[in-house]
């Protein structure tokens, strides 16, 4: 069972340890489609060198976060991933969700 953060920080790969480590991409049996869009999401961060002061930009890329962040749990089952807000760097621990 893993513990990590998706959170974006400038120059960085967004998944974190809960310790604050950065994960190494390939160390993880992520898919490719994963990895792309956690490498195109911190990418996105960077070009706005992590000012974001727009609500409405806030807003989807923490929504582009919240769903990266559950492919993440798929794929890891059993693992615990947490969502840290690009503002507030509040946590939010990504909850199973299942088919009604």
């Amino acid at each position: 069972m893993v513990e990590l953060v998706v959170q974006a920080e400038v120059g960085a790969f967004p998944l974190w340890t809960l310790e604050g480590e950065n994960i190494v991409p390939d160390s993880l049996p992520l898919s490719r489609r994963v990895l792309v869009a956690l490498e195109d999401w911190a990418n996105f961060y960077d070009d706005v060198g992590g000012a974001m002061s727009d609500p409405e930009i806030v807003e989807e890329f923490v929504g582009q976060g919240y769903k990266i962040a559950h492919a993440i749990r798929r794929e890891l089952k059993g693992s615990t991933v947490w969502l840290a807000h690009p503002v507030t760097e509040e946590r939010v621990q990504i909850e199973r969700h299942t088919p009604r």
